[in-house]
């Protein structure tokens, strides 16, 4: 089974030859599944979240989306009260969807928040009941893969251009240790890695994906991730823009034990 994991689309900010070349890619490749993890559009607004939606419906391939912070209006009176709204109208109402196949068991959360505890509100925040609802999703799934997708980090690497904020980070690192979920999808940061995570003998990866077409770059290219999967290891392609193609940029392979 091929993955594409792509995340930080900014619509409203989008390159549009890089836009055009990241479809190009994911057709030619082929993949079973599309995930999209956040920040869809720039700003939130209605031509943003059209675009937005033409473009992922455009694909061949099924996709998983979730939200991100850019993913909330701005701050006027729809932030407050109906936040989602437009999000719901144009990518779905599913805020957290699930999704199995008979590789993965695919389980998402939205961890965007219209007000945190905090001065900067494009953090993120965890809640104890999604904590329980990741937990139970997991404990039932039979799929040799689980795969978990947020838009913050849940682990900060150390050469991050961006601090990130997650509240109630333990919690979920807790569950996800406890139901030896294989890989944690996220982007928000612009910036691609691969952390390693052993708990009891169990491996998780926590794979963060750049920004897949906008122009909001920081350190690095435009890019996203590429993941194989067989019954007993995974394969991650970091593609990332280069001479007006994607290609990739590090190849490794995990297995599982």
């Amino acid at each position: 089974m091929k993955i594409a994991h792509i995340s930080d689309l900014h619509f409203g900010c989008e390159i549009d030859w890089v836009r055009d070349e990241l479809r190009r890619t994911i057709e030619d490749a082929g993949v079973d599944l599309v995930i999209a993890s956040g920040d869809i559009t720039q700003s939130a607004t209605v031509e943003e979240f059209r675009a937005a939606r033409d473009w992922l419906h455009g694909l061949t391939a099924p996709v998983f989306v979730i939200p991100g912070n850019h993913d909330l209006p701005g701050m006027d009176l729809t932030r407050f009260l109906t936040p989602w709204k437009r999000y719901k109208e144009y990518l779905g109402h599913d805020l957290e969807p699930e999704m199995t196949f008979d590789l993965v068991h695919v389980k998402g959360i939205n961890t965007a928040r219209r007000i945190l505890p905090h001065w900067n509100w494009a953090n993120g925040m965890i809640s104890q009941r999604q904590c329980r609802e990741v937990g139970r999703s997991f404990e039932a799934s039979n799929a040799p893969w689980r795969i978990f997708v947020m838009h913050h980090p849940v682990m900060n690497s150390r050469d991050f251009p961006l601090d990130v904020s997650l509240f109630n980070a333990h919690c979920m690192l807790g569950v996800l240790a406890e139901q030896k979920v294989d890989l944690v999808l996220a982007g928000h940061q612009h910036h691609a890695y691969i952390e390693n995570r052993v708990v009891n003998g169990h491996t998780t990866l926590f794979l963060n994906a750049s920004t897949a077409m906008s122009a909001r770059i920081r350190r690095q290219p435009n890019g996203f991730n590429m993941l194989t999967f067989n019954d007993k290891s995974v394969r991650i392609d970091r593609m990332e823009l280069c001479d007006k193609a994607f290609k990739v940029f590090s190849a490794e392979t995990h297995t599982k034990a």
